[in-house]
């Protein structure tokens, strides 16, 4: 005997996408195909993919969440408290340098707001509300996205001494053939030049990993070359820059909100102190902390 679909909610809106993006079947879908009287979802050898009337359905799904977490974001960016929790993304060594000393400022001016800090190479979704700020060094080209510059990080090589007394130091301009290096898995393209524009065939990849405070340790028990900001490689003891009388390469580093948040107070609040934080310490991020001088 066929059941009457009951009435669907909001939430069984969210556990089907949350089917569709990841791939797998939970009970909370299959009680929505119950409720909808309807097949969703086929499984393939790969996982699960929508039926037609699943694809019809999802785009109706999709327009909805898109509406909802667009409410979400009006509503906070008119937000007039400096109270509740932001949500900041950025990499290992901003989060280190510059996100924990804005955190403690932050902290004695508005106790009541809490910062929730993830950090790593991942681009979080700004406009699915997955961060609420974001720093980083490539400049997103959404529309909806208002990228202010904070500043410029230095970067440039480094090696441990025993390394470069075994491998000698190569020549500026002639490439890293025959070198071992430290590298994120991809190349991230706001990082374009790597390796200060060195040409690379040749050379070795020894390590391949996105946490450059991992790829400073690995370099700094010997194992070759790794491309750092200067100052988090200048902080090291076991490391010298591999070419001490040459310039760092210049990064700019973007503070990004999305513009339906722009005038909420706590963003204000955290945007302020991160950018205080990277103009007090505008020297060191720029040009680390080491004077140009071989150390070998």
């Amino acid at each position: 005997m066929n059941r009457k679909p009951r009435t669907w909610q909001w939430d069984d809106v969210r556990f089907f996408l949350a089917v569709v993006h990841a791939g797998s079947l939970s009970g909370a879908a299959r009680a929505l195909e119950r409720r909808l009287g309807v097949t969703l979802l086929n499984r393939t050898p790969d996982g699960f993919a929508t039926t037609s009337a699943g694809e019809a359905i999802l785009r109706q799904c999709t327009a909805m969440e898109n509406a909802a977490l667009d409410l979400e974001r009006i509503a906070a960016g008119h937000d007039s408290l400096v109270t509740g929790s932001v949500r900041v993304t950025t990499t290992e060594a901003l989060g280190y340098q510059l996100l924990g000393p804005a955190i403690v400022a932050l902290r004695q001016a508005h106790p009541n707001l809490r910062v929730d800090l993830s950090v790593g190479v991942r681009s979080l979704d700004i406009a699915r509300r997955d961060a609420d700020l974001a720093i980083r060094f490539a400049r997103p080209a959404n529309s909806d996205l208002l990228c202010r510059k904070l500043g410029e990080v230095g970067f440039t090589l480094y090696a441990s001494p025993r390394y470069l007394e075994k491998s000698g130091i190569p020549t500026r301009g002639r490439g890293l053939a025959g070198y071992d290096l430290i590298t994120f898995t991809g190349a991230p393209a706001a990082t374009s030049p790597f390796f200060m524009g060195e040409p690379l065939e040749g050379a070795r990849m020894v390590v391949r990993c996105d946490n450059p405070l991992i790829q400073l340790k690995v370099a700094a028990d010997h194992a070759g070359i790794a491309e750092l900001a200067c100052f988090l490689g200048d902080a090291s003891p076991n490391l010298v820059r591999v070419w001490p009388k040459e310039p760092p390469i210049r990064r700019a580093a973007w503070l990004i909100v999305h513009q339906d948040m722009r005038r909420s107070a706590r963003i204000r609040a955290v945007s302020a102190a991160i950018g205080d934080e990277f103009r007090r310490q505008r020297h060191t991020l720029e040009k680390g902390s080491r004077r140009l001088a071989s150390s070998l």
